[in-house]
């Protein structure tokens, strides 16, 4: 039997594709040297950092995990927005991806 079970599972792999995609996204951003990206690096490296710790509260099964996902699924929303908005449309689609994972989750576990 698996430590954690297939859904967390895919929500998990759905996170560190948004913290890859999210950082890159930031890097990328901030090597163009413009100031007008300066919102969609800060949005990209918090919605990094609540994916990345949303990931060990789900794979222990902790008892913060629904309410991790639900932090972590609006930071992802908002980075998605900007992300839109300045055209970084792959970083946005993985948000967005991991925005309705992590709201399914949570909903699951309410």
């Amino acid at each position: 039997m698996p430590l954690v079970d297939d859904r967390t599972q895919q929500l998990i792999n759905l996170l560190a594709d948004c913290v890859a995609t999210c950082e890159a996204c930031a890097k990328d951003c901030a090597s163009q040297g413009n100031a007008e990206l300066t919102t969609c690096i800060s949005l990209c490296s918090d919605c990094a950092t609540l994916c990345q710790a949303c990931i060990p509260l789900l794979a222990r099964d902790s008892q913060f995990s629904a309410a991790m996902c639900t932090t972590c699924a609006d930071a992802c929303d908002r980075c998605a927005e900007e992300c839109d908005r300045t055209g970084m449309t792959e970083c946005a689609e993985a948000c967005r991806t991991a925005a309705e994972a992590c709201r399914q989750m949570a909903a699951a576990a309410a």
